[in-house]
């Protein structure tokens, strides 16, 4: 059986895949309320100049907007996501109490307040809002929900509690990469490596190579098959040869 203490939880795709998928996936995948046009504007040039990492000009604009429309959830919610981001954890914490205070029953909210707590460390408080958040009628991308729910276990240990909640993702959504790979993850982990197979091969039909799933697909057929190990091995050194995974494998 493979170490599960080692290599399931040293694959690094968990809350989020890239700070694109926050953005896109966690930030604002729910319905708007109509509010001042400029606010939502800057919001969301806020998020994008967070995607490519200008975090000065992300501020700004959120700041602009909140100064817009400060009774506006979502300005509450773009500016907690940001101080998450950027390691400020207390003003996270106010400006997701304030959102929710604004909104207490708005999924995007109750799904970026939810994983922040979970990667805190307030388990059971997280996986609550996440759990509330995947619930609601109005959550028409409840997978994101659960996908975090899922993740906000396996930080606890309690590996059957996510996979069911990864599960319940891929109900709502069959080509949900993550929790293709959360579910891929989990069972190498377990050593059911044809089940692991299974969700990494659902995984590339609806995903591209990553280093970090051509990984673990290479750590999956090691076990099976060690023609399509070695496979998987040259797509790492050739499609990521400065990668951290491909580093581990020569070393």
């Amino acid at each position: 059986m493979a170490k599960i203490n080692n290599d399931f939880f040293n694959l690094q795709i968990c809350f989020v895949l890239t700070l694109v998928f926050l953005l896109t996936a966690c930030a604002s995948p729910f319905k708007k309320e109509k509010r001042v046009p400029e606010a939502q504007l800057y919001i969301d040039l806020g998020l994008r100049y967070m995607e490519i990492g200008d975090y000065g000009e992300a501020l700004t604009n959120l700041q602009k907007s909140y100064a817009i429309d400060d009774k506006y959830f979502a300005s509450h919610n773009a500016l907690a996501i940001f101080y998450g981001t950027t390691g400020k954890k207390k003003l996270a914490i106010t400006y997701f109490k304030q959102a929710l205070n604004l909104a207490p029953e708005n999924p995007s909210i109750l799904n970026n307040y939810g994983r922040f707590l979970c990667q805190q460390g307030s388990i059971e408080q997280g996986f609550e809002m996440l759990m509330k958040a995947a619930k609601l009628p109005v959550n028409d991308r409840a997978w994101l929900s659960y996908n975090n729910a899922g993740r906000c276990q396996i930080l606890k240990g309690n590996q059957k509690l996510a996979e069911q909640q990864f599960k319940q993702a891929l109900e709502r959504n069959n080509r949900f990469s993550p929790a293709l790979f959360e579910l891929a993850a989990l069972n190498y982990a377990q050593g059911k490596f044809l089940l692991a197979r299974h969700y990494m091969k659902q995984f590339f039909a609806v995903h591209s190579e990553t280093a970090d799933s051509v990984f673990l697909a290479y750590k999956i057929e090691k076990e099976l098959d060690r023609l399509a190990a070695e496979h998987y091995y040259q797509v790492l050194k050739k499609k990521f040869p400065t990668s951290r995974e491909i580093t581990t494998l020569v070393q």
